[in-house]
């Protein structure tokens, strides 16, 4: 992968399409998730399929879809160290038909081991 971005457009692409493998790939191990709820410890990956697996199940009772709306070049990143990077995201909601739901925020530590970058802590203020 090119640089940290690019692992989290493909991240929100997965989402999107509950292709829970490439979820997966995105993630280093053991990671964090951080929201208004509490703190989601990722230490394997059936950790990442039971907690996406979770959520893409409670956004579709709550009628709202897992497409993620997101503009890439509006994400803001900060080299902390030469293989580290904290990024900063704007996302979107959408209901199952596709009408407009509400806008968060996230914000992630990536890090960077061999040639790949992977989700270390991940932190939302999404309140569904």
């Amino acid at each position: 992968m090119s640089d940290s971005t690019e692992t989290l457009v493909k991240y929100y692409d997965a989402i999107s399409n509950a292709d829970l493998e490439k979820i997966c790939v995105s993630f280093d191990i053991p990671s964090k998730l951080i929201s208004l709820y509490g703190v989601v410890n990722i230490t394997s990956k059936e950790d990442i399929i039971k907690t996406y697996s979770g959520i893409i199940e409670t956004w579709k009772m709550q009628n709202i879809s897992n497409k993620i709306g997101y503009d890439k070049n509006a994400f803001d990143v900060s080299k902390i160290q030469e293989n580290i990077d904290l990024v900063k995201t704007r996302l979107t909601n959408f209901d199952l038909n596709g009408n407009f739901l509400q806008e968060w925020n996230c914000s992630y530590i990536v890090r960077k081991e061999n040639d790949r970058w992977l989700i270390s802590v991940g932190t939302t203020n999404n309140k569904t």
